[in-house]
C-alpha cells in the first residue's frame, strides 16, 4: 500500500472516529431531551392535579357563599320579625301610658285642594315633552343643520374653483389646483346635500314639535307653578303634623309604624322625614284611608302619576 492510500485511509478512520464520537453525543442529548420529556410530562401532571384542587375550592367556595347568602336572609327576615314585635310592644306601652293617638289621616278641605291643585299641575306637566326628547329633536335639528352648513360650504368652494379655471390658462398651476378642487368640492357638496334632504323631514318634525312644547309650556306655565307651590305648601303642612306628633311623642297609626317604625332612626333624620312625607302626600292625594296598608292597592291600570309615585315610594319601602 503507498503512503499516498495509507494516509486516506487513516484520514477515513479519523473522520469515522469522530462520527461515531458525534452519534454517541447525540444519543446522550436524546436521552436527556426523553428525560426532560418525562419532567415535562410531570409538570403537566402536576398542573392538571392543581386546576383540579382550585376547582374543587371555588365549588366549595360557590356553596359557602351561597350558604352565607342564605343565612343572611334568615337573620334579616328574623330581624324583621323582632322589630315588628318591638314595635307592637311600644305602641302597647304608649297606649297603656295614656299617650295620645296621632292623626294623620283627618284632612282640612284646604289641604284636600291644595292637593288637587299640585296634582293638576303635574298632569298638565306631563303633556309636555320631558327634556330627553326635547333635546332628541334639538339634535336632529343640529344634525340637519351641520349637513346643510357643509354642503353650503363645499358649494362656496366649487364657484370659487370654477372662477379659477375661467380666469387661468390652462397650463398655470392655479389652473390644475382649481380642477382637483372643484371636482373634490362637488363631489362632497353632492354628498353633503343628499344627506341634508335624508334629514329634512325628521328636522322640520322636530322644529315643529319644539314649538307646539313651546307654545304649550307659555300656555300652561301658570297652572304648572300653582301646582309646584300647592305641593310644596302640602308637603311642608303635612310635615309640620308628623313633627308635631313625633314631638308629642304620640302613638302614629299603624299603617304608618308597619312601614317607617314609630320614631325617626338617628341615623338618616331628614331622609326618613322626607319619606314620610310623601306617604302622607300621597293618601291626602288619592283619598287613601286604609288603616293597614300605608298606600292602599296598587292602581289597576296605569295611571301616569299615580302609578309612578306608588311604584317609587313602595320601592322607598325597602329602605326602612
Amino acid at each position: 500500500m503507498s503512503d499516498d492510500h495509507s494516509y486516506q485511509v487513516r484520514r477515513l478512520e479519523s473522520r469515522t472516529g469522530g462520527v461515531e464520537h458525534e452519534l454517541h453525543s447525540l444519543r446522550t442529548k436524546l436521552g436527556e431531551v426523553e428525560d426532560l420529556d418525562y419532567e415535562l410530562n410531570d409538570i403537566r401532571g402536576d398542573v392538571r392535579r392543581i386546576e383540579d384542587d382550585l376547582s374543587t375550592v371555588r365549588t366549595e367556595l360557590t356553596e359557602l357563599d351561597d350558604d352565607v347568602r342564605g343565612d343572611i336572609q334568615d337573620t334579616e327576615q328574623a330581624l324583621k320579625r323582632l322589630t315588628g314585635r318591638v314595635q307592637a310592644l311600644e305602641a302597647h306601652l304608649l297606649a297603656a301610658g295614656g299617650a295620645p293617638l296621632a292623626d294623620l289621616d283627618t284632612i282640612d278641605p284646604e289641604w284636600q285642594k291644595l292637593a288637587r291643585t299640585a296634582n293638576h299641575g303635574w298632569n298638565v306637566r306631563s303633556g309636555l315633552l320631558p327634556g330627553h326628547q326635547r333635546e332628541a329633536h334639538r339634535l336632529n335639528i343640529r344634525h340637519y343643520e351641520g349637513a346643510v352648513e357643509e354642503r353650503d360650504e363645499h358649494r362656496d368652494k366649487v364657484v370659487e374653483a370654477a372662477g379659477v379655471l375661467a380666469s387661468q390658462p390652462r397650463t398655470s398651476r392655479e389652473f390644475k389646483q382649481a380642477v382637483m378642487d372643484f371636482g373634490m368640492s362637488r363631489t362632497l357638496a353632492e354628498s353633503h346635500g343628499q344627506r341634508a334632504q335624508k334629514l329634512a323631514n325628521t328636522a322640520q318634525a322636530a322644529r315643529a314639535a319644539l314649538a307646539q312644547d313651546d307654545s304649550l309650556r307659555q300656555a300652561k306655565a301658570s297652572l304648572i307653578e300653582q301646582g309646584d307651590k300647592a305641593e310644596r305648601k302640602l308637603n311642608w303642612l303635612l310635615r309640620g303634623r308628623l313633627a308635631d306628633a313625633i314631638r308629642d311623642r304620640a302613638l302614629l297609626p299603624m299603617w304608618f309604624v308597619t312601614v317607617l317604625g314609630p320614631v325617626p332612626p338617628a341615623h338618616k333624620t331628614q331622609e326618613w322625614m322626607d319619606h314620610a312625607t310623601q306617604f302622607l302626600a300621597y293618601r291626602v292625594t288619592y283619598g287613601i284611608t286604609d288603616q293597614a296598608v300605608a298606600l292602599g292597592a296598587a292602581p289597576d291600570e296605569y295611571v301616569p302619576r299615580r302609578t309612578e309615585w306608588h311604584r317609587e315610594l313602595t320601592k322607598d319601602l325597602r329602605r326602612w
